[in-house]
């Protein structure tokens, strides 16, 4: 496991904060390279994708990245490093969210088509947006 951590691991997960894939057909084709070199460790070879992960402690591959988005977006309200996606944090009620602009339907009269608006929606601020505040309350404040 240390070589497949150090040498295929360190790069799918390299820059994830930039390239985080969205459409399901990506992140199978990443999680499969994961899937793939487990099933070849002896005496794993007949546990499922999920169990292998559970007997050699790892998450899949598409976990990590969710909780590196969480992770740096909590970091970026806090000031602990720069805020290069511009989150913004406020408190409503008692729980502390973080909250952006909706999507815009136009800009200057023109429609914005919704190739674009789904690539908004999609961005990595918008996709750490709704990880973190999906977080229990008592984890975000």
């Amino acid at each position: 496991m240390r070589m497949f951590n150090s040498y295929i691991k360190s790069k799918l997960e390299y820059c994830s904060l930039v390239w985080s894939p969205w459409h399901q057909n990506e992140i199978n084709k990443l999680e499969r390279i994961q899937k793939n070199f487990t099933s070849k460790i002896y005496g794993l070879d007949q546990l499922d994708y999920h169990q292998r992960l559970k007997k050699l402690n790892l998450y899949s591959l598409e976990r990590r990245r969710e909780r590196y988005l969480i992770i740096n977006a909590w970091q970026q309200i806090e000031g602990l490093t720069e805020n290069v996606l511009g989150l913004k944090a406020r408190r409503l009620g008692r729980s502390r969210r973080i909250v952006s602009a909706k999507i815009p339907i136009g800009i200057n009269g023109k429609r914005i088509k919704e190739r674009d608006r789904t690539l908004i929606h999609n961005s990595t601020a918008r996709k750490s947006e709704r990880l973190f505040n999906v977080l229990p309350q008592s984890v975000r404040n």
